[in-house]
């Protein structure tokens, strides 16, 4: 069985008409096991110890990423050979895996395999994107991977990240968005009403964010139609 571990419900989505309730864990088929999990290296830690504890063979990281580099813009797949956990180590994708991926993939996208890094927070500004950069030299970053293939590596199970990005390197995201963002990725109207009464010119740097968002989810939604219900795991 497969294990896929996802942050957010609105990323969850592009997997398909899911039951999205309270619980954190969804059957999407008899060999796939996804969990709901938070954002933060903490929640993914808890989330691949929950899919281990179901006796799943093989750990996926699914979901969103920013942009460490301009070449990458919204939507851009990432399916890095190797993911950066800053001071905890290096950790390689699962070679098999990853070229099946690859050669399934490779008529419908521009694949970027380059290093992903994790990090312990979002990265607001293109200043921090770029500082970040020159400390890993990875080209996206996300919350979530870099904690799942360390579980994944030191129970020896194959790993894989399947990233698309949201927000390019050159984009600066406004106070406004994280003030009304809960934990798990929620939105919340009176939170984000009130900052941008504050902040009126946010607006459209949201409204930019939201079309980002949709064209990372396209490309999710399409690479999960592409590779099956195991995502060629086995």
């Amino acid at each position: 069985m497969l294990g896929i571990v996802v942050a957010l419900q609105t990323e969850a989505r592009s997997l398909g008409s899911l039951p999205l309730t309270a619980s954190r864990m969804v059957h999407l088929s008899t060999s796939t096991l996804l969990y709901i999990a938070g954002m933060g290296a903490k929640q993914a830690q808890l989330a691949a110890e929950a899919l281990m504890a179901k006796n799943v063979s093989a750990l996926l990281s699914w979901g969103c990423a920013g942009a460490l580099h301009s070449k990458l813009s919204p939507g851009s797949l990432v399916v890095p050979k190797m993911v950066i956990y800053p001071e905890k180590g290096i950790f390689s994708a699962d070679k098999g895996w990853h070229n099946r991926l690859s050669n399934r993939l490779a008529d419908q996208f521009e694949i970027f395999t380059e290093p992903l890094v994790q990090s312990t927070s979002t990265l607001r500004s293109r200043a921090e994107k770029l500082d970040f950069f020159q400390q890993n030299k990875a080209i996206a970053v996300d919350m979530e991977s870099a904690s799942v293939a360390k579980a994944a590596v030191e129970a020896d199970l194959p790993f894989m990240a399947i990233r698309a990005i949201v927000d390019p390197f050159e984009q600066n995201i406004p106070p406004s968005f994280f003030k009304a963002i809960s934990q798990r990725g929620r939105l919340q109207p009176f939170h984000l009403l009130a900052n941008l009464a504050r902040r009126p010119a946010d607006v459209l740097i949201l409204n930019q964010l939201r079309r980002n968002f949709n064209a990372a989810r396209n490309t999710l939604t399409t690479v999960a139609s592409l590779v099956g219900e195991n995502f060629l795991a086995f």
